[in-house]
Parts: structure tokens; C-alpha cells; sequence
């Protein structure tokens, strides 16, 4: 039995709380803001795992003619308030996603806030960006995007929780109304026809459009871009929802030993020096995402870090819905 479900009666609480706040920015009593940028937002009705990071990265590749500006709260970071991301900001200043976001796309403009309107308005009057995308802002409605992409798991899809606490929902379903379009990620590569058409029925998204993507793994490297000479290894996971990872790596490597910790783990120099000895006493090369492998990095020594791989990741389209999905989105650019 899923014990959070004994907190349900606290649920209804929260639902309510949540309603209320929707309530009032939908009749304009709290102010939602506009911007004359083109403003699209990536999110979800669900705490933590869906696969924003990726969505967002594939925009990022997807519209690289454009100026783009990223804004993020930074979840995790030690630092609060406004930042513009530089070069030599740490994961630890600006969280391990952005870090990770910015310093595979260094040309974009990055802000890091918690009121996402202080973050746009200040890539505005510091990058003059063409276009802003707002990293986990479903539920930040003091901003009014342009267009919103929600997110959801085929694992464990909204229609299928419940709200906090006794679940991982952060409002009701019908926030799905708000979005224009709806992503089922991470889906089995061979996820057929039928099945997608089993849970749109489920999802019931309207006149939405419902997009079905995968993750496509590249081969595991190091920081010298080296590719792994064994099978055997150990899996370091700092990650809401490891398992997909591990499933893709159990595919081809033998994990020996699997050292799990929270979501955004804040590695301490004890975790350090044992990840350290243990690759010099075992032999064996740790495999990680590459969400852990950016904090890792910078926190291990030299000899250790050629012995860290991480795995690729990129958003991958099924049914060959990648194209219409980039054309709504170039519709809205283009009107704006």
C-alpha cells in the first residue's frame, strides 16, 4: 500500500488553496504579466520528473536561430534573489540544471529568480533576447506566456494522481486547460498507435494537440570524451526518477552497485572522498546522468574524474509528430 495515500484528507485543503489561487488569476485579481518577447513556458501539473530539462534543451537546439534568453528558479542552488549567469558562476550558485543548460548552450542568456517577471524583464534590459523560455513555470502564473507546453510521464501520467501531499499533483487536472499543447514523455521506444490512443482518450486534452516523446541515449563518455572499455560498473543517481536510467544502462553493463540519492543531492565531502575510494579500491568506472555528472565534476580529483562517464540524453519524437509540433510553436513566433 502507498502510505502517502493515508494524508489524502489533506489533499482536499491543498486543492482548494490551489483552486482559489487559479480562481483569482483567472478573473485578474492577482496580475498576470505579459511580454512583447515572445514567452514560452515548460512545465507540469507534477512535482519534479517529467522531463523538463530535455524539452527544454530540444528547444534550444530546435530554435537556435533565435536569441534566446532561459529563465529558471535554479532549484537547489545555495544562492537566492536575481542572477545573470556567467562563465564562472558554480552549479552550487545557479542549481545543476541551469548550470548544465548553460554551459551546453553558452550563448544563450540565462537569469536565475524566483519571481520569473524580475527574471524576464532583466534578460530584456540585458540580452534583448528574441525569444524567453521559462523552465518549470506551469504553475508561476504572475507571468502569462505566449504559449505553454505541459508535460506529463508515461509512467505515471496526471490523470492518474492525486494532490499533495497524498500524491505529487500541484493543482487539479483541469490546469491542463491553460496549456496549448500536451507532451507524454518518456515513453517506451516501441510504444504503439493503440496504446497512445488509450491515454489521449484518458487525458482528454480538447482541441490540444498530444505529442508522444522518448529519450535517445547516446554512448557514455568521460570528461576527455572517452568511451567506456567495460561492462561492469557502478550507477551514481542524484535524480527524482532513476529507474529509467538504470533500465537504459542494465540494457548493455552490469551495474555491480547503485548508490542512489535524492533529487538534486547536495554531495557532501564524506559522499565525495567514498566515490573516490571506491573507484581506486574496485576498479570500476561510475556511470551517472548527465544532470549528477556537472556537480561531479567539479567536486573530484583529476585521477577519479577520468573514471566518471555519463550518459547523452535528447528528447526524441515518436510517430513522426517532431515536425508538427516545431510548426505550432514557429506559428506563434511568427504571429507574435
Amino acid at each position: 500500500m502507498n502510505l502517502r495515500k493515508l494524508l489524502y484528507p489533506f489533499s482536499f485543503p491543498y486543492g482548494v488553496i490551489a483552486a482559489l489561487r487559479n480562481w483569482a488569476f483567472n478573473k485578474d485579481i492577482l496580475p498576470s504579466q505579459e511580454f512583447e518577447v515572445p514567452v514560452i513556458s515548460v512545465g507540469n501539473l507534477s512535482a519534479g520528473g517529467t522531463g523538463k530539462t530535455p524539452m527544454v534543451e530540444f528547444l534550444i537546439r530546435r530554435f537556435s536561430d533565435y536569441k534566446i534568453g532561459l529563465v529558471s528558479r535554479g532549484y537547489g542552488r545555495k544562492t537566492k534573489g536575481l542572477i545573470l549567469a556567467k562563465p564562472e558562476h558554480t552549479f552550487s550558485e545557479i542549481g545543476d540544471e541551469p548550470f548544465q543548460i548553460y554551459h551546453k548552450f553558452p550563448e544563450i542568456c540565462l537569469a536565475l529568480a524566483e519571481k520569473r517577471p524580475e527574471g524576464i524583464q532583466s534578460l530584456i534590459d540585458n540580452c534583448s533576447p528574441d525569444l524567453i523560455l521559462l523552465d518549470d513555470a506551469y504553475q508561476h502564473r504572475y507571468v502569462k506566456p505566449g504559449f505553454q507546453i505541459l508535460l506529463t510521464t508515461f509512467q505515471e501520467p496526471f490523470y492518474h494522481d492525486l494532490l499533495l501531499p497524498a500524491g505529487n499533483l500541484r493543482e487539479y487536472t483541469s490546469g491542463k486547460k491553460r496549456a496549448d499543447v500536451i507532451v507524454v514523455t518518456k515513453c517506451p521506444a516501441n510504444l504503439t498507435p493503440a496504446k497512445a490512443k488509450e491515454m489521449m482518450q484518458k487525458i482528454k486534452p480538447g482541441d490540444r494537440s498530444v505529442y508522444f516523446t522518448t529519450i535517445s541515449y547516446g554512448e557514455p563518455q568521460n570528461v576527455k570524451g572517452e568511451k567506456l572499455g567495460t561492462k561492469k560498473v557502478i550507477a551514481v543517481t542524484g535524480i527524482a526518477k532513476p529507474q529509467p536510467f538504470l533500465n537504459q544502462i542494465g540494457k548493455s553493463l552490469t551495474i555491480q552497485k547503485h548508490l542512489k540519492f535524492a533529487d538534486h543531492h547536495s554531495f557532501s565531502a564524506k559522499e565525495i572522498a567514498d566515490i573516490e575510494k571506491m573507484v581506486s579500491t574496485t576498479g570500476a568506472p561510475i556511470i551517472t546522468t548527465e544532470k549528477d555528472w556537472v556537480r561531479l565534476k567539479s567536486l573530484l580529483n583529476a585521477e577519479t574524474l577520468e573514471h566518471i562517464f555519463y550518459l547523452p540524453m535528447q528528447v526524441q519524437f515518436l510517430f513522426d509528430q517532431e515536425q508538427d509540433f516545431t510548426k505550432k510553436i514557429s506559428g506563434y513566433l511568427q504571429g507574435v
